[in-house]
């Protein structure tokens, strides 16, 4: 993800309601978080393409990735060599906890959303 913090990935907006991708990206920047979407090699996967279906199924999907070292305390190098002699490395905690929020925020807000898009 290179210095990305959070992706939204929707297959170039195919797979989901432009709405419900500028509220999670609206939440996610609300709590300090850089948002992109749609960065090359992260506009959505598999699963996101398959059954992110809005016109025909009206199933909204879409990919969000965090970039692992918000959620770390060490380099990645650092990390791996933790957890290869078998030590817990420790965590972002207060950058888990920001996660937590947006995610609960994201999940209180999806159901308004999506009930507008769908009339």
């Amino acid at each position: 993800m290179k210095d990305h913090q959070v992706i939204i990935g929707t297959r170039h907006d195919t797979t989901c309601a432009r709405e419900l991708v500028e509220l999670v990206a609206q939440i996610f920047t609300r709590h300090g978080f850089e948002v992109h979407q749609n960065i090359s090699g992260y506009s959505g996967g598999n699963i996101v393409a398959t059954f992110g279906q809005p016109q025909t199924r009206r199933v909204h999907a879409l990919q969000l990735e965090i970039n692992a070292s918000l959620l770390m305390t060490t380099t990645r190098e650092e990390f791996i060599a933790q957890v290869s002699r078998g030590e817990i490395p420790e965590k972002a905690d207060e950058n888990i906890a920001r996660v937590q929020r947006c995610l609960e925020e994201v999940l209180a807000a999806v159901p308004s959303v999506l009930a507008g898009v769908c009339d």
